[in-house]
């Protein structure tokens, strides 16, 4: 079965949970609760599922019939901050990713995206990898031609599965696996309907005649369960507006050579300057790591003396930090760079001496390099940089 794009669903496991135990690690295993703050139970450990904690149910009550649990209060702030760097890590490996929730994201997966990691599982075992050492949590990952087909993948073998659904009959399948009370989708009022006409799977769902009186939304979910792409990935509404722009690359292999991690931190301030200027955005921050071969990651973040695009400036300023992101016995996979406090560039305030009107100017060497690129590819013209060694080594 042919398709041009995938689509991923990534899906947190017992999320709050999840991340209540990478501050609390000596409770893994073990039957945990999150929900001490609310009086009923929101989230629950596997364990804490075995034993028959339901979600909803009142904390008193799991304290009476189950004293060995642990319930523990929310911390939305630790949950933000591990959703954003799963975000960062999609966004290293797919140009256009959709936070649905808190704990779920979809991404649009190009088939270049697929052939750089050669085939899709191994793309979906890389990534798994990758989650799991970085963030210390697990999801599970969905794989299929449309996002309802991924929702559904994702949800097959959890908590921690990785399905591919790359084959009619491997859709067939899900499909019959899937019950009807566990569509994406489909309402706890629209269920007994259904279910009235006798639809016990999913499959039943893709193949029953729908009648009129159903909504609109109801026959698209069948289409796309189907196979049929009808929602696309959301993006932001206005790119303007958004605070931070990113460009990461995984290389291989990993190295400790400083002039090729050099060279690859300048390709990244290179795209993200590049981007910054397509939407007429300027950063006064700039924010640098790299990722080592156990993932592991050294941040540094640089404050810049006025307001930029220009990738020149951002590397002067990263260059005297760079030594201290390595260790001569640890390999670099991967770097990143990226620009912070994004402003647009007729909302940024001049100061008394003129310096920052001269830099936006500047830009025009840039604007026209842009232009090269896009008349003639990307490896057009490249920063010196970005082909070869430190400027100063």
């Amino acid at each position: 079965m042919k398709t041009n794009n995938l689509y991923l669903h990534a899906d947190g496991d017992a999320f709050f949970v999840a991340c209540e135990l990478t501050l609390r690690p000596e409770l893994r295993g073990k039957p945990v609760v999150v929900g001490a703050d609310r009086g009923i139970a929101v989230a629950m450990s596997p364990e804490a599922k075995k034993i028959g904690i339901t979600r909803g149910m009142p904390v008193f009550q799991i304290k009476k019939l189950y004293p060995e649990v642990v319930i523990l209060s929310h911390h939305f702030d630790l949950y933000e901050d591990i959703e954003k760097r799963m975000q960062q890590i999609l966004s290293s490996y797919f140009n256009k990713i959709e936070v649905y929730s808190i704990d779920e994201c979809f991404a649009l997966v190009d088939p270049s995206e697929v052939k750089y990691f050669g085939g899709e599982k191994n793309l979906l075992a890389e990534l798994k990898r990758e989650i799991e050492g970085t963030l210390n949590v697990t999801y599970s990952l969905g794989l299929a031609r449309t996002k309802a087909l991924a929702k559904l993948a994702s949800k097959l073998e959890k908590p921690g599965g990785v399905v591919a659904l790359l084959a009619k009959e491997d859709e067939i399948a899900a499909l019959k696996r899937t019950s009807i009370d566990n569509i994406w989708g489909v309402g706890r009022r629209t269920i007994p309907r259904l279910k009235r006409f006798g639809l016990k799977t999913a499959y039943d769902f893709v193949n029953f005649n729908l009648p009129p009186s159903f909504s609109r939304p109801m026959f698209e979910f069948q289409r796309e369960l189907q196979g049929e792409e009808i929602f696309g990935v959301s993006f932001n509404a206005d790119p303007r507006d958004q605070k931070s722009i990113q460009a990461t690359r995984t290389f291989r292999p990993a190295s400790t050579d400083q002039k090729v991690i050099w060279r690859e931190i300048a390709k990244n301030a290179e795209r993200a300057s590049e981007h910054a200027r397509e939407l007429r955005l300027v950063s006064n921050k700039v924010g640098v790591f790299v990722k080592t071969s156990e993932f592991k990651y050294k941040f540094d973040e640089i404050k810049l003396p006025m307001f930029t695009s220009d990738p020149g400036i951002i590397l002067d300023a990263i260059e005297p930090r760079f030594p201290r992101l390595l260790n001569k016995r640890e390999k670099i996979r991967s770097t990143g760079v990226i620009l912070y406090n994004l402003t647009r560039e007729e909302s940024v305030p001049l100061d008394l001496f003129g310096r920052q009107d001269k830099i936006l100017k500047k830009r025009i060497v840039e604007d026209a390099a842009d232009k090269i690129r896009a008349k003639y590819g990307q490896g057009a013209i490249r920063r010196a940089a970005s082909l070869a060694n430190l400027k100063r080594k």
